[in-house]
């Protein structure tokens, strides 16, 4: 009876740690550089595409999320905070308090907070988007270039 109690905790444990590395794998350091990456790439090809393109981040990151937040330039890092909840850490923010050159979109996957930056010199993101919680169905943006501008804009769908 002791054995195979030793044996189905050994396979649970087993099972759980096949389903939890590749979930901690999936959002590691290395895989938010290659989302940072992956969004550069996707808004050239957005331009690329016209006008009418769309970027939809459900497909243009390398995981699944659960909802994305939206930060602006000087955003202070108590809104941070108050709109992603208690595991917020102060270095998610980045610096983006006291800085004017980036986004931050801060992913959450089961519970877990990932940030990411986008380039400003990347992409503008319109004012209307910024502050705002989004699902893997709402993320969807416009890429477009706005008159007088050097890089393309993410803007309402």
């Amino acid at each position: 009876m002791l054995v195979r109690r030793k044996y189905h905790l050994r396979a649970s444990l087993g099972a759980l740690l096949f389903i939890a590395l590749p979930l901690l794998a999936a959002c590691g350091p290395e895989r938010l550089e290659k989302t940072e990456a992956d969004l550069k790439t996707a808004v050239a090809e957005a331009v690329a595409r016209g006008d009418t393109a769309t970027l939809r981040l459900f497909i243009e990151v390398p995981f699944a999320f659960d909802r994305v937040y939206i930060a602006g330039p000087y955003t202070p890092e108590a809104t941070l905070a108050a709109a992603m909840g208690g595991d917020w850490k102060p270095e998610f923010s980045r610096g983006i308090e006291a800085a004017d050159h980036f986004n931050l979109l801060v992913f959450e996957v089961r519970g877990q907070l990932y940030p990411a930056t986008l380039l400003r010199s990347v992409a503008e993101i319109a004012p209307e988007l910024t502050g705002r919680m989004y699902g893997p169905d709402s993320a969807v943006f416009r890429v477009s270039r706005v008159a007088g501008s050097a890089v393309p804009s993410l803007l309402p769908r």
